[in-house]
């Protein structure tokens, strides 16, 4: 079963966090200098936290900011999961419907938007899956059944998932990958 916080749903994910509501200068009408319509979220247990004040109604405000608060423990907080050898040596998970990957792939194509539930969990758990592999590319890749172009592609809705991806590459001496 899978533990980081970015599978809880999002009233279990609220109670693990402080709410606050705040207002922020600039464009925006009068509403956005007299009524606090931002919104933030911080995770009690990581401290990481999700804010947004660009909408005008605090709820769109407060789904952007868990949104975004849901990419950040996506990016920080690893669950590395046990993988097994099959019959020709290749690494597989050993519970793989633990993953919410495999039932967002089809042949071989990630199928989820940047604006989905599933999003999140989707690139925590490729970086899941880098981990466990050693921050083997090709091995991730094989482990995941996809490409590394879906990868990308998948990473490159959210440019601080692909800087990331760029930063461990580079830090291990390989090319980075570009949007």
């Amino acid at each position: 079963m899978r533990t980081s916080p970015v599978y809880l749903s999002e009233s279990e994910l609220e109670r693990a966090c402080r709410f606050e509501t705040l207002r922020r200068s600039g464009p925006g009408g009068q509403n956005r200098n007299k009524v606090e319509t931002g919104a933030r979220f911080y995770h009690l247990a990581s401290g990481l936290v999700g804010e947004a004040t660009e909408r005008r109604y605090q709820i769109e405000n407060r789904k952007i900011a868990m949104r975004r608060l849901r990419l950040k423990l996506a990016l920080s907080i690893r669950d590395v999961p046990d993988l097994t050898r099959d019959l020709n040596g290749d690494a597989t998970f050993s519970h793989p419907e633990d993953f919410v990957w495999f039932r967002r792939l089809v042949a071989g194509k990630i199928r989820a938007s940047k604006e989905s539930f599933d999003y999140p969990i989707l690139v925590a758990e490729f970086f899941d899956a880098y981990a466990a592999t050693n921050e083997d590319m090709k091995s991730t890749v094989q482990l995941l059944q996809t490409t590394s172009s879906q990868i990308i592609r998948l990473l490159s809705a959210a440019p601080s998932a692909l800087t990331q991806l760029n930063n461990l590459r580079e830090s291990a001496g390989a090319s980075k990958f570009r949007a």
